[in-house]
């Protein structure tokens, strides 16, 4: 069992490893487009940009370059703290696991992604079975597209839609409001589950407007490892992983020979993501289905164990945990926040 730990580890750092490159080079590609003037055929100064405060009044056709403003702010920020979780893990990947995890369910998303597009190709016998709204739109209609998507579909599906219903259902009082927005320490119940499929669903339906319905399924399952990021890290992590998804489609767009080089290396990752992420359908099926018998059995032992002996997280059965007080705890695997009494 531990020797399968070890190897699960491993993977997940060559995994890590392969995101951060793409984190890199797709935030590379935000800044070109960006400096360009790329997303609307406009030159965005490197002044409005980086310094927003004192780029005072702008003209009417410049209003855009606040919204890119926002974008670019809340990209960078996102950024920083997936790097911040990125050093933890190469630091202590036993306990670190946080971005590890981050990097399966990534390359899950990459890959189930891929396998519905074949699927989809093999029965409706099209070359492209998602269709493509943006196929006739000129780069910068694209580029602008890519780059607005990971932060307000973010907004709107994860906080909007799952965040704060689920903290005015089952999570007022105890965790802070903010989390309402922000996402992050939400424990997975029933109510989460349920608002999780809900969310995903309208995510799902919202791109049938544009796409094929063959999109749908992707899509979907998109939507709930998205959503299920937002609800145990928070939504900086499903707009970094949102705009890993979407902008570095980019690559192709952008002119030169650096961005051929860096789409080819994108592929070879993408194959990379597309294999490993097939045997983690059946962990993470294992570790719903499966664990959560462990989980039912735990809680029921709860009260036969006693303080100060072993208590074990009714989540994901660690048994190493931080005492917050009046019987709370906070495991330190998961960061679940668990009630105990003797």
């Amino acid at each position: 069992m531990k020797s399968l730990k070890n190897a699960r580890i491993k993977i997940a750092l060559l995994l890590s490893v392969s995101v951060i490159i793409i984190w890199i080079l797709t935030y590379i590609a935000l800044i070109v487009t960006l400096l360009g003037g790329e997303a609307l055929g406009v030159k965005v100064p490197l002044y409005l940009v980086i310094f927003p405060l004192f780029a005072g009044y702008v003209p009417f056709p410049f209003k855009e370059s606040y919204w890119l403003i926002f974008i670019f702010s809340v990209i960078t920020i996102s950024g920083i703290l997936i790097f911040r979780d990125f050093f933890k893990f190469l630091s202590n990947p036993g306990k670190e696991e946080r971005f590890g995890r981050y990097s399966e369910l990534f390359a899950v998303l990459i890959s189930f992604t891929l396998f519905s597009y074949f699927v989809s190709i093999i029965f409706t016998q099209q070359s492209n079975p998602f269709g493509n709204p943006t196929s006739n739109e000129p780069a910068n209609v694209v580029l602008l597209s890519l780059m607005h998507a990971p932060v307000w579909e973010e907004i709107v599906y994860r906080s909007l839609i799952l965040g704060v219903p689920l903290y005015l259902i089952s999570f007022r009082g105890k965790l802070p409001w903010y989390r309402a927005f922000v996402g992050g320490k939400f424990t997975i119940n029933r109510s989460s589950v349920t608002l999780l499929i809900i969310s995903a669903f309208f995510f799902g339906s919202a791109h049938l407007f544009a796409w094929e319905p063959a999109k749908f399924p992707s899509v979907f399952i998109a939507g709930i490892i998205l959503g299920y990021v937002f609800l145990r890290y928070g939504i900086y992590a499903s707009i970094t992983m949102h705009f890993l998804v979407d902008f570095s489609g980019s690559y192709s767009l952008l002119n030169g020979q650096f961005w051929f080089l860096a789409s080819i290396l994108l592929t070879i990752f993408m194959l990379f993501w597309f294999v490993l992420g097939i045997p983690y359908y059946f962990v993470y099926l294992h570790e719903i289905f499966f664990k959560k018998r462990n989980v039912e059995r735990i809680e029921e032992d709860m009260d036969n164990l006693v303080l100060g002996y072993r208590i074990i997280c009714p989540y994901c059965g660690f048994d190493q945990h931080r005492y917050l007080g009046e019987n709370k705890f906070q495991c330190l695997r998961c960061g679940s926040v668990f009630y105990y009494k003797k």
